[in-house]
């Protein structure tokens, strides 16, 4: 096996601080530094050092940190060897994806997984597309998905094998008495004038929908912000605005509220990305929970064009 403290320096340097490593890996801090700090004593050389409040790797540290991976690497094909030569695939997998990943691709490849593997042990775990690279790297996760726009540059690296899933359209929310709401499709001029519901700068709701709006000539007036879905459906559907959804996303039931495809020049989607850790490819069990995910988001109901769909059941769980 690697030195599991080798992954906590790779985090180290992922995350430019021991605290933001620690708390991506469900560490503590001082364990962390701890650990670190053994590993530099055996070896005999300086890993981190300070530079203002924030630590910094020092060459010797960076030239670690490249062999680190490379040994990651070599495990994983290592691992992939050893699996292929089983009789029967058995065994964890651990899957890891944002909510709505969860709810709409991740959860129906595991149930199929289980259902035609019955040794295998597939995992979920709800992990945000900030989050994948660590995840991959610490082991916490085998596969990943994540929104391109959030993370694509963090994850592409020489390290982790990046591979497209799908394109989820953006969708346009509003309240059933809206004047679009027996609409079969509606695009982003129409609504220039609407007031929206959006997240915040930050997060990937507003800066889908700032993109699509700018590139035919206006920004969109955001009246209130939220990013969680049963928030803004719930204001949706109170008439304080109208929203922009990903696809997946509405695969369950929200109150009083129409779903309406985007048409036009500039319609809004968000890129869906699988990544894994380079040399697993080959592993029998990532690549049958690879063809299961593919398999989702080909025959995902969620993602069939369709016209204006009103949701008027209130929903169970959030």
């Amino acid at each position: 096996m690697i030195d599991s403290r080798l992954n906590l320096l790779i985090a180290v340097c992922e995350y430019g601080t021991v605290t933001a490593a620690a708390e991506a890996l469900y560490r503590s801090p001082s364990g962390v530094s701890k650990q670190l700090k053994e590993l530099a004593a055996e070896l005999d050389v300086d890993l981190l050092e300070r530079h203002g409040r924030r630590v910094r790797l020092t060459p010797a540290g960076q030239r670690l940190v490249t062999h680190a991976r490379a040994l990651n690497a070599q495990w994983e094909t290592a691992l992939s060897d050893t699996t292929a030569a089983a009789r029967q695939l058995c065994g964890p997998v651990t899957l890891g994806g944002f909510p709505t990943a969860i709810s709409s691709l991740l959860t129906p490849a595991v149930v199929r997984l289980r259902k035609d593997h019955r040794l295998l042990q597939p995992v979920i775990k709800e992990v945000f597309s900030s989050e994948t690279l660590t995840a991959l790297e610490s082991g916490t996760i085998d596969l990943g998905l994540f929104v391109a726009d959030e993370a694509t540059s963090h994850v592409a690296d020489s390290h982790v094998e990046v591979i497209s899933l799908l394109d989820d359209p953006i969708d346009l929310l509003v309240p059933e008495d809206h004047r679009f709401a027996h609409s079969t499709g509606v695009s982003l001029e129409d609504a220039a004038d609407e007031e929206w519901i959006s997240g915040h700068a930050h997060q990937d709701a507003y800066i889908e929908l700032l993109a699509a709006t700018r590139a035919i000539g206006y920004a969109p007036r955001v009246a209130h912000f939220a990013q969680e879905l049963t928030a803004t459906t719930a204001m949706v559907a109170a008439g304080l605005g109208i929203s922009a959804v990903p696809r997946i996303a509405m695969s369950g039931l929200h109150p009083r509220v129409v779903q309406i495809p985007l048409t036009g020049d500039q319609m809004p989607r968000r890129r869906i990305m699988l990544a894994l850790r380079r040399g697993s490819h080959d592993n029998p069990r990532i690549a049958t929970a690879i063809t299961a995910l593919r398999d989702s988001a080909t025959g995902s109901e969620a993602l069939q064009p369709h016209g204006s769909v009103r949701h008027d059941t209130m929903p169970t769980d959030t």
